[in-house]
């Protein structure tokens, strides 16, 4: 819809037949001239184009609401932990009786919803693993087409207004997929800071070996995956953008290449006829 937008805008309106073709998303063939029923053909045309945008922001915003959702978990496992041994004074007991041990079970407590929140997080990373392989080498492969197209065709705005459409919502619905997973990065070790803040030198033996079940438990952050072999994260998107341009500056050349030893390959054959 981008490109319909801005080609309408450079276009030349005195051909009325070539605007009405630019007005749709994508070149479609129906049979028909496509002046004889355009309108038609543009509803049909957008309507998939929204539904196609409308299943995508679903999935996506299903995605978001679960990353939220366990991010806010950790948050509040983090913030029960960071309070823990805040109300005790210099001369408590350090072997109280476990029934009256409020630390220790406040810290059972935090250790079970935190097991809860790590398998729920790993949940999501099994739902969407498959799914983010797939959707990263699509689009590093769709992206790296669309960069050589627009460096062929820098000389013509119109020729890259296409490409460079498709090439910019690639990288937004691929950076808030790693925005995403940058969150569930930092939030999962919310847990681990908020006991080296809290008065865990203030609690029982008991009460400090689970502590330190949750802190072994948090060195290793829960991530999402594109299918078990990369980590999504915004370091690894600043790799994924960098892969992209190499791959179109490295291809656009070649093909460069290519173009001037076909031309100049008659010019030399013809040149040793003479």
């Amino acid at each position: 819809m981008f490109k319909s937008i801005v080609l309408i805008m450079i276009e030349d309106t005195s051909n009325s037949t070539r605007l009405d073709a630019t007005k749709l998303p994508f070149r479609v063939e129906y049979g028909y001239r496509i002046d004889q029923y355009f309108y038609p053909i543009m509803i049909h045309c957008y309507l998939t184009v929204y539904s196609h945008v409308t299943a995508t922001v679903a999935a996506d915003t299903f995605y978001f609401a679960l990353i939220q959702h366990a991010c806010g978990m950790f948050s509040i496992v983090g913030h029960m932990l960071e309070h823990i041994g805040e109300n005790i004074n210099e001369n408590f007991n350090l072997k109280p009786h476990k029934m009256n041990d409020n630390d220790y079970n406040k810290a059972l407590s935090c250790l079970r919803k935190h097991l809860h929140v790590i398998k729920f997080a790993e949940l999501i990373d099994s739902t969407f693993a498959n799914i983010f392989l797939v959707s990263v080498s699509l689009n590093m492969i769709g992206g790296s087409i669309c960069g050589i197209q627009v460096l062929m065709n820098l000389n013509d705005a119109k020729d890259i207004v296409a490409p460079l459409a498709i090439y910019i919502a690639q990288l937004t619905h691929l950076f808030f997929q790693f925005w995403q997973a940058q969150f569930l990065l930092d939030y999962s070790v919310i847990p681990y800071e908020s006991i080296c803040r809290a008065n865990w030198y203030y609690t029982s033996e008991r009460c400090k070996k689970l502590l330190l079940l949750i802190m072994s438990r948090t060195i290793s952050p829960c991530r999402i995956t594109a299918g078990k072999v990369a980590t999504l994260s915004i370091e690894s998107f600043g790799v994924v953008n960098i892969t992209l341009l190499f791959n179109s500056f490295s291809s656009s050349e070649n093909i460069n290449i290519l173009f001037y030893d076909a031309t100049l390959f008659p010019l030399t054959v013809s040149t040793c006829a003479g």
